[in-house]
């Protein structure tokens, strides 16, 4: 995919006086190998450590030396005519300093077309209808991502602290935004993004908790007052109805850090142009986010086992700790007479010759039955013979939902236990 990419590059950039550095985040798969190989004439920057998304962007933008500076993704393929297109909306579009492309997914239908961060919550909302002309955006996706040197020597790198990633080209644009500089879409400038990263997959927990930390940053660093009030109640009502558990300690986790780094994030908001947070509105960001904590570990413990309170909590697993007991005695005495059973009804009608002449015994209890109700008029051992089975299966049925129930009881201690060290976890974390 790599190679893809670069070959693209390459070949689109033809004619055009430019430079291609790709910066190698600490990968793992041999990509700076491939690099030199297969492609001399770029530049590879290999770092000895992965710096995040916008880490590495400040490497090779630092390293850069032309006059207008261009992100693109390890996965992103660009089309043709797609440098010239980016350059067309640079030159002609008033106040224009960043620039983004026409994005599809790895199907070719549009991905983004110009995004948008949403209120009160702060989610990004990429537009999808490509518009007729170059239109001016709350912000571009860094997967293609131009701008002015001029613009990166007067704001400085991206925030490398939205790390890994997510949220860093959002905020390069509204600081942007701050000091007069227009965001614009290139409608002509078209790329297609593969979406190789499978991080969310391996870790989905860690992906949750990397999302919403760069969300929070993100409120602390733009919002006004006003926006980070209203966000502080809508993230509280959010919070309590998320529906799902790796998103919950995600919050968790992302409202500990951010609460522990937010005099940083403050400071760094007031450092990259924002006017500074007044002092009633950063002592409600203080109790906000212990208060976002406090509603994420509360949804955590329901979805992980739902229950109406710590004291029925307790009272429900001592009841469930007697029911496995009874429940497990029970099975040892099913156990035991269904084995006697069988001993005895193998020894008094196994050789009874009406059985040896059926050939093949039936595999189941329950289709010897049929077969033994079909000649209970035969012979009187036969009707003997089928209501000692019908107690075996009687025995067998009753195994089974001791087993169900026994399984279920299992289940629930076992979410109550997890429950107990999940509470715990994020009681130790809070307290780091």
């Amino acid at each position: 995919m790599l190679a893809e990419c670069l070959q693209a590059v390459v070949a689109r950039t033809a004619g055009h006086c430019c430079e291609i550095l790709c910066v190698d985040n600490a990968s793992t798969d041999g990509s700076s190998a491939l690099i030199r190989a297969q492609f001399p004439t770029v530049e590879c920057l290999t770092q000895p450590v992965n710096l995040g998304f916008a880490g590495g962007v400040n490497v090779g933008l630092e390293r850069a030396r032309g006059d207008v500076l261009v992100l693109l993704n390890q996965d992103c393929i660009v089309m043709a005519g797609w440098l010239d297109a980016l350059l067309e909306t640079l030159r002609t579009r008033p106040g224009c300093g960043i620039v983004g492309a026409v994005i599809e997914d790895a199907d070719g239908a549009i991905d983004h077309a110009g995004a948008t961060i949403t209120r009160p919550l702060a989610y990004g909302q990429h537009l999808r209808t490509v518009p007729e002309q170059d239109l001016a955006v709350d912000y571009v996706t860094g997967a293609i991502f131009g701008m002015r040197r001029e613009l990166w020597e007067q704001l400085g790198g991206f925030d490398d602290d939205f790390y890994p990633a997510y949220y860093e080209e959002s905020d390069y644009c509204h600081r942007a935004r701050r000091q007069g500089v227009t965001t614009y879409l290139s409608v002509a400038a078209r790329g297609r993004h593969l979406f190789s990263s499978r991080a969310w997959q391996r870790d989905p927990l860690r992906h949750q908790a990397d999302q919403h930390q760069s969300r929070y940053r993100f409120v602390c660093k733009q919002f006004t007052d006003v926006e980070l009030l209203e966000f502080l109640s809508a993230e509280r009502a959010a919070t309590a109805a998320d529906p799902f558990f790796h998103s919950i300690l995600g919050r968790a986790l992302a409202s500990v850090w951010t609460r522990q780094n937010l005099a940083a994030i403050l400071a760094r908001r007031v450092q990259d142009g924002a006017p500074p947070v007044a002092s009633a509105t950063q002592r409600a960001l203080w109790v906000g986010f212990a208060a976002l904590y406090q509603a994420a570990l509360e949804r955590g413990e329901e979805l992980a086992l739902p229950q109406p309170g710590a004291a029925t909590a307790a009272a429900r697993f001592e009841e469930w700790q007697l029911q496995s007991t009874e429940v497990h005695r029970q099975l040892q005495l099913h156990r035991a007479e269904l084995a006697a059973l069988r001993d005895t009804f193998s020894e008094t009608y196994g050789g009874y010759p009406w059985l040896r002449s059926q050939g093949k015994t039936p595999r189941s209890l329950r289709s010897l039955l049929r077969h033994l109700w079909a000649i209970l008029s035969g012979e009187q051992q036969a009707r003997w013979a089928y209501f000692q089975l019908l107690r075996l299966e009687q025995h067998e049925q009753s195994l089974h939902w001791l087993d169900h129930r026994m399984n279920l009881l299992e289940n629930q201690l076992t979410l109550q236990e997890y429950r107990r060290r999940l509470s715990d976890l994020l009681l130790v974390y809070a307290q780091r």
